[in-house]
């Protein structure tokens, strides 16, 4: 099963690391799941360790998004990894429309990908 993805820059906080080892502390670039994103990898076999997926949360009377570290469940549906992932700092962006068109908001996205 082909996965295609799109890559967005990791944008880091200036006073040091605060994700308690995920995956923007050890990855310049996340790849985010998008349908016609312009790279694509092959999900049966090993998974990138920055693949990633955006979230979409409603939050009182605000809609959120972000991006959080995703896999493939043992149906093919691509889910976000196991546990309580919450912001550890770092941000994600690219200047590609196909950003927009997925989240449906013009700037950064928080990456949370903290687990204690």
């Amino acid at each position: 099963m082909k996965i295609n993805c799109l890559s967005v820059e990791v944008l880091r906080d200036r006073f040091g690391d605060c994700t308690n080892g995920g995956i923007s502390s050890r990855f310049n670039e996340l790849l985010v799941a998008c349908p016609d994103g312009p790279q694509s990898f092959d999900a049966d076999k090993l998974l990138p360790l920055n693949f990633c997926v955006m979230e979409f949360r409603h939050l009182g009377f605000t809609d959120h998004v972000r991006i959080v570290p995703a896999t493939v469940n043992e149906r093919g549906e691509i889910v976000k990894r196991p546990g309580w992932w919450m912001f550890g700092g770092n941000v994600a962006r690219t200047c590609d429309s196909r950003f927009f068109e997925l989240s449906g908001v013009h700037y950064a996205l928080d990456i949370h990908d903290r687990q204690e």
